[in-house]
């Protein structure tokens, strides 16, 4: 049997890279997430709507989607989303299914919020409100999965959000 490396073949890969820009589109106009992130006051969602100049500062600071993740005194909350656990669908070769994971990262300092509430626990909320059961750019449905702890250092923690997509037919 002979391989044609040549003849391009149908792959999605590339359907990715306009999912990631609709998420990153959704976290950016959601005034509740940027101000969870941004500030580490437990009054954060009462401060003022961050300004355009603002929310394009929170894209690879505080909305990342590369996994690099420094770590400074003043660190503010973080969002990191990737795309991992690609597998060809069955019924549809035109699209790839996939995993999104989305690490949800607070200083341990900012988490207690007023009224018992958690930092991590309202990000997710906000999160999980614009993405289950949603549709990307694919023909697919975003479907929550999990939350798993994740615990980086005794001053940085969160939660692994995990979202399987599935391309129907």
């Amino acid at each position: 049997m002979k391989i044609d490396l040549v003849t391009p073949r149908n792959s999605s890969f590339e359907s990715s890279a306009k999912d990631l820009q609709k998420i990153t589109s959704k976290f950016l106009d959601n005034q509740k997430l940027l101000k969870l992130l941004k500030y580490s006051t437990f009054d954060a969602l009462s401060k003022p709507d961050l300004t355009n100049e603002e929310k394009s500062a929170m894209l690879n600071n505080n909305i990342r989607v590369v996994p690099k993740l420094p770590f400074n005194d003043s660190q503010e909350s973080i969002v990191i989303i990737t795309f991992d656990s690609f597998m060809e669908n069955g019924n549809n070769p035109e699209f790839r299914d996939n995993i999104i994971m989305i690490d949800v990262l607070c200083p341990v300092s900012s988490w207690i919020m007023g009224d018992y509430m958690l930092r991590p626990y309202k990000i997710m909320h906000e999160i999980d409100g614009m993405l289950n059961r949603s549709r990307l750019n694919g023909i697919g449905k975003v479907d929550f999965v999990s939350a798993n702890s994740l615990i980086l250092s005794e001053e940085l923690a969160g939660f692994t959000l995990v979202y399987r997509v599935i391309n129907d037919v």
